[in-house]
């Protein structure tokens, strides 16, 4: 509340200072994309830098003197179309005050905004406007694609009565997918649960580490996926979901005296984590919040995200 009381009283004295000030200035507009290849209906994290070199402070608010306007501009290299608009709401810039001279990054979900879920190649840029600057100002172009990736292992199963909202008739169906695909740079692993109307979850899993650490999966008899997923030679992540996509268990296991593995009792339906010792957080491995820019974990960016201690995803697990 204080923050926000105070970022009000800066701008209404930027209004009063600089209330009709219009030069020609400039502003630095850079865009970096998180990968160069993104799975259909994966988030698409874009990174923009802004500079503002307009000698003057530019202050992002709701006034209208204020109220600066950032759009990307999204265009498909085989139509030449552009990307719509899902809805009317661009990437928002509120509560900033840029400073002259100075640099503020910002990452938006690209997807969230426009409708870029169409496989194949894409040209982005990012464009900036404000009251007080005479022209908008934009930035390079960057190039990425929409691929549909590979499927590694997929099951379907029926949604359990107590997660059914309506009772009676046919069964409903769920389908479990794990998907290995190219973003650049890695294999990764990504999880999907969908049916035949929706995706309710789509979620990245770990890097594909070869034919031996394949991630190895169950389902229990009460429709949940039981995942083990490879972080590296010795750390895994075990992971429980419903057909919801709620995560019910997570274990980080490490190999000690045996490697962790899935057991499952076909008779009752179970399936229990076997094997190895529990994982020492910030020892054994170490856990990041779904960094869209994963290098930025790393203390060196060109240091192999699968040496020293283990990367553990977090995405989903709050």
């Amino acid at each position: 509340m204080r923050k926000s009381l105070l970022f009000w009283i800066w701008a209404a004295a930027l209004l009063i200072i600089l209330p009709v000030f219009r030069a020609d200035a400039q502003i630095g507009l850079q865009v970096k994309m998180s990968q160069m290849h993104y799975l259909q209906y994966e988030p698409i994290y874009v990174q923009v830098v802004m500079r503002n070199l307009s000698g003057h402070a530019l202050a992002f608010g709701e006034n209208e003197k204020l109220r600066g306007n950032l759009r990307f501009e999204i265009n498909s290299e085989s139509s030449g179309s552009y990307a719509m608009l899902l809805k009317k709401e661009t990437p928002p810039l509120k509560g900033v005050i840029l400073q002259p001279g100075t640099t503020h990054t910002f990452t938006f979900n690209a997807g969230r905004y426009y409708d870029i879920r169409k496989l194949g190649h894409y040209n982005l840029k990012a464009v900036i406007s404000h009251p007080q600057l005479m022209k908008a100002y934009e930035s390079q172009k960057v190039k990425f694609s929409i691929v549909r990736g590979n499927d590694v292992w997929q099951t379907v199963v029926g949604v359990p009565h107590y997660l059914q909202k309506e009772t009676g008739g046919k069964i409903p169906t769920r389908k479990y997918r794990i998907v290995s695909y190219n973003t650049g740079r890695h294999m990764l692993y990504m999880l999907l649960i969908e049916d035949k109307d929706r995706i309710y979850m789509i979620r990245r899993l770990g890097l594909d580490l070869g034919v031996n650490l394949q991630p190895q999966c169950a389902v229990d008899d009460l429709s949940r996926l039981n995942l083990l997923i490879a972080a590296s030679q010795k750390v895994f992540a075990y992971y429980q979901y419903d057909v919801t996509g709620h995560l019910e268990k997570k274990e980080v296991r490490i190999k000690s005296g045996s490697t962790p593995h899935l057991v499952v009792n076909k008779d009752v339906g179970t399936v229990v984590l076997s094997g190895g010792r529990t994982a020492r957080r910030d020892l054994d491995y170490e856990e990041i919040k779904d960094l869209p820019f994963v290098s930025n974990a790393l203390t060196d960016p060109n240091k192999d995200i699968t040496s020293g201690k283990s990367i553990i995803d977090e995405k989903d697990d709050d």
